[in-house]
Formats: structure tokens, C-alpha cells, sequence
């Protein structure tokens, strides 16, 4: 991998430490978002996905988590 990729990511995993902890799990949810747009985005080069409405559905499904879980914390 190169070192700029590198790069990135520990940046994003850093970022998202940062982040609050609006619900148990909320860190990974997050994590697990970014991780599945990215793997998106590399895709949409090659396959030219529908890539605004896959990304729309993972911030909504995350959006949902958190209303879900945030009741509970």
C-alpha cells in the first residue's frame, strides 16, 4: 500500500477517536461506514456504481443505528 494511503487512514482512524461516543459501539459504526464507503469508492472506478445513493444508504443506516442505540445509552 502506498505511503500516502497509509497516510489516510491512520488520519481517518484518528479522526474518528475524536469523535463522541453518542452510543455504545457508535466508534465502530462509524469505522465501519467509512471503511464501506471507501470500498465503494474504489469500485464506483472501475464498475461506475450508482455512488451517491450507496453512500446516502450507509449515512442513513448509520444515521438509523445511532437513533436506534442512543435511546438505550
Amino acid at each position: 500500500m502506498p505511503l500516502n494511503q497509509n497516510k489516510i487512514i491512520s488520519i481517518i482512524l484518528e479522526q474518528c477517536q475524536d469523535i463522541e461516543e453518542r452510543c455504545r459501539g457508535y466508534h465502530n459504526e462509524v469505522l465501519n461506514v467509512v471503511a464501506e464507503i471507501l470500498i465503494l469508492e474504489s469500485l464506483h472506478r472501475t464498475n461506475k456504481l450508482n455512488i451517491q445513493q450507496k453512500i446516502n444508504d450507509k449515512i442513513n443506516a448509520t444515521g438509523l443505528f445511532l437513533s436506534n442505540n442512543i435511546s438505550e445509552s
